[in-house]
């Protein structure tokens, strides 16, 4: 059965990859030089909108759901429930573990993304498309850069500790913080850029909104 995952999980990042590189080929390569000056300038808007997206899906792990919740339960929620309890774990893992699951989901919304590629744009829509392609991009390697925050400091090399500290990936002093009980705060894992705004929503507020839609909160 773990093999059949592997595979799985490993062809999930394959498709992603390719779904990728098809993306950027059609939205930005295949427009000359102005599809890369628009390329280059939707990255850091994507960086930060997948920082924030990394957050709130970390939130909903957190809070919803349990590991055997269909589809999304063992993917994601019993990851990160067992990584309060075990942090040092991810750094043991595979890369095919540590990426398979969000290469899966980002391969499946770019695949029912993908028609929209090659179809006329204004420079509006051809930007916002490029910011949507790069948030794609980096949320699923968001786990990876949160694999690296955990690192210990003789195994992290030094050009990863100098994009730690210069803050252009997740710096673990940041991550840190999520760790102290009661994990309510700090939820992005790639960056740490969008934290700041995301500390600012009254978590609590929302479960209690959801909850009485019938939406319950359930922590380990």
């Amino acid at each position: 059965m773990n093999r059949i995952v592997t595979v799985l999980e490993a062809l999930g990042m394959l498709a992603c990859l390719g779904l990728l590189l098809r993306g950027f080929q059609e939205l930005g390569f295949a427009q000359g030089w102005w599809g890369l000056f628009w390329c280059l300038l939707a990255l850091p808007m994507g960086y930060y909108c997948a920082d924030l997206l990394s957050g709130l899906i970390h939130w909903v792990c957190d809070s919803f759901g349990d590991s055997h919740t269909p589809l999304w339960g063992p993917m994601l929620v019993a990851p990160f429930r067992r990584h309060h309890k075990s942090p040092g774990d991810i750094t043991q893992i595979s890369l095919t573990e540590n990426l398979g699951s969000s290469a899966i989901a980002g391969a499946v919304v770019l695949w029912l993304w993908s028609p929209d590629f090659a179809r006329p744009a204004s420079n509006g829509v051809l930007l916002a498309r490029l910011v949507g392609l790069w948030c794609v991009a980096f949320a699923v390697l968001s786990n990876r850069f949160h694999r690296w925050a955990h690192l210990p400091t003789a195994r992290r090399p030094r050009w990863m500790q100098r994009l730690q500290h210069w803050r252009i990936i997740l710096r673990p002093q940041t991550h840190a913080l999520h760790h102290r009980k009661p994990h309510r705060g700090n939820y992005c894992i790639l960056s740490g850029w969008a934290n700041p705004l995301c500390n600012r929503v009254p978590w609590a507020r929302v479960e209690a909104g959801l909850l009485r839609l019938g939406i319950r909160t359930n922590f380990d």
